[in-house]
């Protein structure tokens, strides 16, 4: 490593240490000279691998850097990056980049962030995904993208239909019930002639949502309730009470697989 370099990252981190803002340190390793873990739960299909090395090829370099660690003979262990690592390798990058946790760690505490860093991936709302992927229109940038190809499949099945002009706002509620508060609620549903499937979505405007949130409300107050299910399942008991004991039989509109 260039002296000036090294004197610089030297320099950087002394002052970070100085301001107590992070538990890490950087420093500049060669990807082949870095310890990768024995264990290690994540993988990477031979696709997504070769996609990490051609846009690493493409970049020059790591956008993201690894995690290490000091271990006490010297040699710095990747715990979190062992991919981005091995493909910086073999993608030709001589120097890298890296974060090296600042204290000594027990060897729990190494597998404990080896882990921690595995379960950080959040989920693609596909939606949003499909509407994001049809923005890039080149295919190198496509590739670049790094999707797999079954992710690519997916994305090209949905198909998107308007409502209408305006854009539909809705709020997703979900509540849990107990077993005996489910059968309560299948009754009630039954009660309303069928009209309701357990397999069927049902849009409602914002008015209904609001003056349902606002009744949940409204009912935890009165009863004293906590607990929004156990509030819904009150405001159930109270619409069975105020039902007719005895209604007139009615036409059951004819079910369609759409939801309405």
């Amino acid at each position: 490593m260039d002296e000036e370099i090294q004197a610089t990252v030297k320099t950087l981190n002394e002052r970070l240490r100085g301001t107590g803002s992070t538990p890490y340190v950087l420093d500049i390793a060669e990807p082949g000279a870095l310890k990768l873990l024995e264990k290690n739960a994540r993988y990477m299909t031979h696709e997504m691998f070769e996609n990490l090395v051609a846009n690493i090829k493409r970049d020059g370099g790591l956008s993201s850097l690894p995690l290490c660690y000091r271990d006490p003979d010297g040699s710095l262990l990747v715990l979190s990056g062992n991919h981005r690592v091995q493909a910086a390798a073999q993608a030709g990058i001589e120097q890298i980049l890296i974060m090296v946790v600042d204290r000594e760690l027990t060897r729990e505490e190494q597998v404990a962030i080896q882990l921690s860093h595995n379960a950080i991936d959040g989920k693609d709302d596909p939606l949003m995904l499909k509407q994001l992927w049809d923005e890039i229109k080149q295919i190198d940038l496509k590739l670049y993208a790094g999707l797999d190809s079954e992710t690519i499949k997916e994305l090209e099945k949905i198909q998107f239909v308007s409502i209408s002009e305006a854009r539909l706002e809705y709020k997703e509620i979900k509540l849990l019930f107990l077993p005996e508060q489910t059968e309560a609620l299948k009754e009630l549903m039954k009660d309303l002639d069928g009209l309701f499937s357990e397999d069927e979505h049902y849009l409602l405007s914002r008015a209904h949502y609001n003056a349902l949130f606002q009744l949940l409300l409204d009912v935890k107050d009165k009863y004293n309730i906590v607990n929004s299910p156990t509030a819904f399942m009150k405001i159930i008991e109270l619409a069975r009470q105020a039902m007719p004991v005895e209604t007139p039989s009615k036409t059951v509109p004819e079910k369609t697989d759409r939801a309405v």
